[in-house]
């Protein structure tokens, strides 16, 4: 199938970068995709056309970071997996953000030995304000790239950043000082500017 892809490519240099990216993440894109899925040949079917999508727009992609590439695919590829086996199951089983991106760059840059204690501060929110603070917050998309990665109007966008930041905001406001201490001693450095920022009301 990389040979398909690479066919789709326009320069030597995004043949380049997609190979790199295809085999740095296909692994985690199809954990991803396996968590909801559930079934091996329909993870593969998934993470399949997802890379086909990216193919066929890496050119409107070129100005990503590798990193920002990797939490857009990342996202396409759990919403992709999720539309299919809803269309495939009358009754979907619910699918947790923990489940979906377990094995993905954002928990993986947790400290050793422990969990992010701003990584559950995010988990504890609900699904769509969850994606729209790690997009904005963790892998830097505006808010109008946001708005068109998860296909949704930009003032829904905006008002659900909103909610997210007050929810997570609460949750900081229930921490006790020490335990507030241990998340800006333990957290990554990107999860801690979000909690900062909510702290000092920005």
């Amino acid at each position: 199938m990389l040979g398909v892809y690479m066919a789709l490519l326009e320069t030597e240099e995004d043949r380049e970068r997609f190979d790199k990216l295809y085999r740095q993440h296909r692994e985690q894109l199809f954990r991803i995709a396996l968590s909801v899925m559930k079934d091996i040949c329909s993870a593969e079917d998934v993470v399949s056309e997802v890379f086909m999508i990216i193919a066929k727009n890496f050119s409107a992609l070129r100005k990503k970071t590798d990193r920002e590439l990797f939490g857009y695919i990342a996202i396409i590829t759990r919403n992709r997996a999720i539309d299919i086996y809803r269309r495939q199951k009358s009754e979907a089983e619910t699918v947790t953000f923990d489940e979906a991106y377990s094995q993905t760059e954002l928990m993986q840059n947790a400290p050793t030995g422990e969990t992010d204690e701003a990584v559950k501060l995010i988990l504890r929110l609900s699904e769509e304000h969850r994606d729209i603070l790690i997009l904005k917050y963790y892998y830097g998309f505006s808010m109008h790239e946001v708005a068109d990665m998860l296909k949704l109007p930009y003032d829904t966008v905006k008002s659900r950043m909103k909610r997210a930041k007050k929810l997570l905001k609460d949750e900081l406001n229930k921490a006790a000082k020490k335990s507030l201490r241990r998340i800006q001693a333990g957290a990554s450095q990107a999860f801690c500017g979000i909690v900062l920022m909510l702290l000092h009301g920005r």
